[in-house]
This record gives C-alpha cells, structure tokens and sequence, in this order.
C-alpha cells in the first residue's frame, strides 16, 4: 500500500486545490456568459481558442520533459529551470509577435482584431508556469494552489466590479492580464525553497530539451487542432452565436480533466522513476490510474447525458438550452480525454513520446475533415460529433492495439471500462426515470453506481483504503 498511499495523499491535495480554483474559474465563466450573453461570449472564446495556438509555442512541450529530468536527477534542477524561464520568455516574444501578425492578414473586424492583440500579452508571462513544475517535482502541490486559488479570486472580484459597470469585453481581457501579476511574485518567492533557478544559456542542455520535447510540441498542436479549431471554424461558418452555445457547453465537461491531472500529477514522477528502477510499481502505477480514472468519468457521462437539459437550465439560464445537444455529446469525449491524458503521460515516462504524436496526428485530421462536413449542416451537434470521434482517436484506444510498443497499455485501459460501464447501466435507468428531480437523480445515481460496482467487484477493499487514504494523514 506505499505506492497506493503516496499515490492518494498527493493527489487529495491537487484535487481539492485544482477542485476549489476550478469553482471559483466556473463561478466566473458562468457569470461572465450570463453578462455577455451568446454572441458576446462567443467572441470572447474565440478569442482565446485562437490565441491557444500560440501558447504551443511558448512551452513547446518542454514541461514534461522537464518534470521526467528533474525526478530523476534532482542535482540539474536549478540549471534546467534557469535554462527553461529563459528559453520560454524567449518563445513567448516570438509567439505574441506571430499571433498579432497573423490576425491582422485575416478577415475579421478591427474590434475583434484589437482584443486579440490585447489579450496576446498573456503569453508573455506564461514563463511562470515553469516555477509550478518546481513544486511538482517535490510533490508539494500545496503552494501552487493555493496561489492559484487566491490568483482566482481576485479574477472573479475583478470581473464582479466589470460587470456591476457594464464594462466592454476589452476591459475584462484587461483585467485577465493584470491578474496575473501578483500570481508571478507569489510563485516565484515560494519556488525559492525548492529550487533557485540558474539563469544561464547552456545551449546545449537547448538542444537536449528540443531534442526531447519536439514531439510532444507537435502533439500539443495536434492536441489544440482536435480540442479548438471547432470553435474557430463555426465562428467562421455558423458566426459567434453558435460559438457562444458550443463554449457554455465544451466548459462543463473541461471542468472535469482537473480529476485526470491531478492524480497523473502525483503519478507521473513517480513513473518516471519507476521506469529506472521497478517495472512491477510502474505498472500498478498506470494500472491504478486507468482503473480509478474510468471508474470516475464513465458514470459521470451517463448521468450528464441524462440530465444535460437541467443542468444547462441551471447553470447558464433558459437562453442557453441550445446548449443541451452538445452537452450531451461533448460529456463522452471526456472518457477518452481521461484516457488519453493517462496513455500520454505513460508513454512519456518510458520515453515512447514520440508514438502518441500519431494518435494525435490522426485525431487532428479527422476532426477538421469532420468539422468541414459537418458543421454546415449541424452546427454545433456536428462540431460536437467531430469532437467525440476525433477524442476516441486521438486517445490511442484504436491504433494502440495494433502497435506492440502501446498494446499492453490498451488492453489494461480497455479492461478497465467494462465494470463502470456495467455498473453505469444499471444506474442509467434510474436516473432517466427520476431525472425531473435533478438532486435526486444524482445523489441516488451515485449510491447506485457505488453499490452496483461493490455487487460485480469492481470496488474491492483496496480501493476503499485508497479512499480512506485520501482524507488522513500519512502516519509517522
């Protein structure tokens, strides 16, 4: 149970402080949807959908990169972090310059252009993402977060005081930006404890980071392709309405990538190191993963599918309730978003990045095809269905199987939906009968599911020690 415990301590800790900012992040969009409405809202998100490109650049799949090092060689932290905030301020100039260039050649008014070069100046600070992986390495996952959560809230106050003066949305993007500030001091005075970075250019640990890091660029940007250009491409087919709808309901599901990360946070250090020294840990690591994950989002789908048109309702008002077919479908992307996020994060720690640059690639072709056919007749139902499709590819769950260097992984992944799915069932069909009563259907959806996965074993007394685990202290 050492791994287990480990495993669940870290993890409590990132999910409460990624569960509270993600809250906090939802209170403020829900808000913010409600004041600008569809079409306003729907502008504001393709705004950052499109500046989400340029963000690949800034990091170049370097972080992960970075955290594999680091676990395994803590003596070259301070050398590769310096080497890193450099390199990533660097890249930053480059891609603020490229996003503001290219903008200004396409055909888009000059509003929407000049909020897009205001809210370019958010990837100049992205360099103090690389203070956080200080604090991953160590697994001390307190610090970050409760940065972020304080970082948050001022946004959240900040966008209350807009909205009681009815401001524009340019003044909001403005107030993103400022929030951010106070969120770079904090970090970087509490990473000094850990690490001090330092500042030097040693080109060749460049070259290394390159070396290592460009597949998982390329596959970020694949990644972005199949996760983004949706809402690019109906702004452009369908106009900022239909993105307005398709963002309130791509929201609620992304809320939910935060259980993933957050145990693969804990997980992926460790991985990394157990690939060096016990392959038996490694795979009980990645084991656990799929099985916890998948026993999570697959019930979570079913009920949301379910009950899609109360929880819009609820959430985002009656305006909104075209919103519900998307929902409904978008939530299923998620499982194999849990999927993907565990598939990736294995393969980079046994040093095979580079295959899941082809079930992204692949992911990313077939989704702008789909959404190219899509769209023009469906709108955002056919953006949604080119999301789900492109997901399931994009996760590896096909390709996977035919490829002996990723087949091992599959089929413990794919064995590790069967239960839920069973289990789901069961509780699908008293959810659809109570779904009028939304507090009801989900309290009692998740007994069900609870008691249902205890009936066919797909909860054992490991499992109920890891939970345990996850609401007390490591004993000394």
């Amino acid at each position: 149970m050492g791994t287990v415990h480990r495993v669940a301590k870290n993890t409590g800790v990132v999910i409460a402080g990624k569960s509270i900012s993600v809250l906090i992040a939802l209170i403020t969009v829900i808000l913010l949807t409600r004041y600008l409405g569809a079409h306003n809202f729907g502008i504001y998100s393709f705004i950052f959908a499109y500046l989400g490109f340029f963000v690949i650049i800034t990091d170049l799949g370097m972080s992960q990169i970075l955290i594999r090092e680091i676990s395994r060689d803590r003596a070259k932290a301070d050398r590769l972090i310096g080497n890193a905030i450099i390199m990533r301020i660097i890249l930053s100039l480059f891609a603020l310059g490229l996003a503001c260039l290219i903008i200004s050649f396409l055909q888009y008014s000059f509003n929407t252009k000049l909020l897009v070069y205001v809210a370019s100046l958010n990837l100049l600070l992205s360099f103090r993402m690389i203070y956080g992986l200080i604090f991953e390495v160590n697994l001390r996952m307190g610090y970050p977060y409760m940065v972020g959560i304080f970082s948050k809230l001022l946004r959240l106050a900040l966008f209350l005081c807009l909205i009681f003066l009815k401001a524009p949305i340019l003044w909001f993007i403005i107030a993103g930006i400022i929030n951010i500030l106070p969120e770079i001091f904090l970090i970087r005075h509490l990473s000094r404890r850990f690490v001090r970075p330092r500042f030097e250019i040693n080109l060749e640990m460049w070259r290394y980071l390159f070396k290592e890091s460009w597949p998982l660029a390329l596959t970020t940007a694949f990644i972005m392709i199949y996760t983004r250009i949706d809402q690019l491409m109906l702004f452009q087919m369908k106009g900022a309405q239909a993105v307005g709808y398709y963002s309130a309901a791509v929201r609620l599901p992304e809320t939910l990538v935060i259980f993933p990360s957050a145990f693969m946070t804990s997980v992926f250090p460790l991985m990394s190191r157990y690939f060096k020294t016990s392959r038996q840990s490694l795979t009980q690591a990645y084991t656990l993963s799929f099985r916890y994950m998948l026993m999570l989002i697959i019930p979570i789908a079913t009920g949301t599918t379910l009950l899609s048109r109360p929880i819009i309702s609820l959430i985002y008002g009656e305006s909104f309730l075209p919103s519900v077919s998307a929902l409904s479908i978008l939530i299923w992307s998620e499982i194999f978003v849990f999927y993907a996020l565990i598939h990736y994060e294995i393969l980079i720690s046994v040093n095979k990045q580079r295959v899941y640059l082809l079930f992204a690639g692949t992911g990313a072709v077939v989704n702008v095809i789909l959404n190219l056919i899509l769209i023009p007749r469906y709108g955002i139902v056919g953006a949604s269905i080119a999301t789900l499709i492109s997901y399931i590819l994009s996760a590896g769950l096909i390709i996977g199987h035919l490829l002996p260097a990723t087949r091992v992984y599959n089929v413990v992944g794919c064995q590790s939906m069967l239960k839920p799915l069973a289990a789901s069932i069961v509780m699908g069909v008293y959810v659809y009968y109570i779904r009028s009563h939304l507090a009801l259907a989900i309290i009692g959806g998740a007994i069900i599911f609870i008691l249902t996965m205890l009936l066919i074993r797909g909860l054992n007394r490991q499992d109920i020690q890891l939970a345990r685990a996850l609401f007390r202290k490591e004993k000394t």
